[in-house]
């Protein structure tokens, strides 16, 4: 028994479990150990992602501040003004933000850049800080921008920590915000329509009067209509106005549109702020009969033929569409032999004109009263077509058409200057018909017509455009005559006529393919 316990290996147990102990905790302490390092990284990674996309924010509100006023006090205010997640959250020194479980300190700069692209300008405006690295005007130098104020460069940096015993970490971004007017002027506040106290004039006002308010002192205040300067208004320091001359309701210097009606203040350098538009609609008349209202027999369509009728489009933009009346022998039709609307070619043709008697035209436009209702404007002045036996001859055709497309290589394709045609453009040549014609009228213009590709011979629904005799120094007409369709997108067929004073029109000239494979 005591030689069996001696031999007996069960005191090496405990020294094996000891060793495995020991090995045990050597691998879980340096599993923890990395655990510990890989949750500190996490978190400055999610402190990180949340400084960048916090100063992201913080350039896009400083890109809402009004230019002229955009100071680093002003960003943190605004900071202030939006309240829980941008607002001051910290008693601490500076601006601090709570985002994502981080407590970022906000440290915003704001600061202009003059741009030497445009020439530099004097850095001593009041209220304006210029960078220190931005560029400099060199003394002498011969120009000289009035408006150095480019644009702002906004820099915001945020600090933070990771656990409370962590070291600073810091983020910077920077923004650029372009000076939207251009200059350092004052800017328009406000502007106001005083009388008529509306921006839609519909009564028998002549004049309209505005008053202007501007952010600082002005030196001049310029306004203008569509783009157009009219004048300096009168007042000073921020409070000025103008007075828009209508004329008469029957004669008006202004007829019945729509207007943009603007108003831009400058200081004593010149330099203008933000301007401010105003849309101003006139509605005070009906429409005006329409102008050059003409026709005659065309000779299409057997015995005196259809009749053609044009006028030229009312000068007034609210114009909705027109109506032609036809009178034969004096007695009226009972309804209008056209209707045009507004933005369609101002042309007629009378199809069903009778053969016989003294046809008598006239043409009324239509716009929308102050109520939305639809008004019938002034008549034009007659349009006669006298009736039989007197015969208007029709003119010869021009002798030829040629077609050629803008932008070949092939050979030369000029428009009636004799430049070269752009490109893509259908270009149609033809020689002019020599004057007078069998009757002793003179050719009044050429008609183009434009068909597609299989179309035998052209409609009234295949008119596109007229082109009028053109001239040289000497008063003889230019050979070729050239006319540019720069709508064409092809395959297209085209025919040229000749139409003389009385509208009598030529037989067609043509056709000639352009664009087809």
């Amino acid at each position: 028994m005591a030689r069996a316990r001696i031999g007996s290996q069960s005191g090496f147990t405990l020294v094996e479990v000891m060793v495995a102990i020991v090995l045990l905790l050597v691998g879980v302490l340096g599993a923890v150990s990395l655990i510990d390092r890989a949750n500190a990284q996490t978190s400055t990674t999610k402190a990180r992602e949340g400084a960048t996309a916090l100063a992201r924010s913080l350039l896009e509100i400083s890109r809402g501040v009004p230019y002229a006023e955009l100071t680093s006090e002003r960003v943190l205010a605004e900071l202030d003004a939006r309240g829980a997640g941008f607002a001051d959250g910290d008693a601490a020194a500076g601006h601090q933000i709570a985002s994502r479980g981080f407590v970022y300190t906000v440290e915003p700069t704001v600061c202009s850049m003059d741009d030497p692209k445009d020439s530099l300008g004097p850095h001593d405006e009041l209220g304006v800080t210029f960078c220190a690295n931005s560029d400099v005007a060199a003394g002498g130098a011969t120009t000289v921008d009035r408006n150095p104020d480019d644009y702002r460069r906004v820099v915001v940096r945020l600090s933070w920590r990771v656990g409370a015993g962590g070291p600073v970490q810091s983020l910077t971004q920077t923004g650029i915000v372009t000076n939207p007017v251009g200059g350092l002027g004052p800017n328009v506040l406000a502007l106001t329509p005083i009388s008529p106290a509306t921006p839609t004039i519909t009564g028998d006002d002549q004049h309209a009067n505005y008053d202007v308010l501007t952010s600082a002192a002005a030196q001049d205040v310029a306004w203008s209509v569509n783009g157009r300067r009219m004048g300096s208004a009168e007042g000073a320091g921020t409070e000025w106005d103008f007075t828009w001359d209508l004329g008469p309701v029957d004669d008006p210097a202004v007829y019945d549109c729509t207007y943009v009606v603007q108003a831009e203040a400058f200081d004593d350098k010149a330099r203008a702020g933000a301007p401010r538009a105003l849309t101003v609609t006139v509605n005070r008349r009906r429409p005006f009969g329409p102008r050059d209202f003409a026709g005659g027999a065309n000779g299409n369509g057997g015995g005196r033929g259809d009749v053609d009728l044009q006028w030229d489009a009312n000068l007034e933009c609210d114009v909705q569409r027109y109506e032609v009346y036809r009178e034969v022998d004096g007695v009226p039709d009972d309804g209008p032999v056209c209707e045009v609307d507004r933005g369609e070619r101002t042309e007629c043709v009378d199809e069903a004109a009778p053969s016989t008697g003294e046809l008598t035209y006239r043409v009324f436009a239509f716009d929308l009263d102050r109520d939305g209702n639809e008004r019938r404007g002034d008549p034009s002045p007659h349009a006669v077509v006298v009736p039989d036996p007197v015969i208007n001859d029709a003119p010869e055709a021009p002798a030829g058409l040629t077609a050629c497309t803008g932008g070949q290589f092939d050979g030369p394709c000029l428009d009636i200057e004799g430049n070269p045609a752009s490109d893509g453009t259908a270009v149609l040549s033809w020689p002019p018909v020599a004057n007078p014609d069998t009757d002793g009228d003179a050719i009044r213009f050429y008609r183009v017509y434009r068909a597609g590709i299989g179309a035998a011979a052209p409609t009234y629904a295949d008119r596109l455009d007229v082109l009028f005799p053109v001239f040289d120094e000497q008063g003889e007409p230019v050979d070729p005559l050239v006319f540019v369709d720069g709508t064409a997108s092809g395959p297209h067929r085209y025919w040229v006529t000749a139409v003389d004073e009385r509208f009598a029109e030529s037989g067609p000239v043509g056709p000639v393919e352009w664009g087809a494979p």
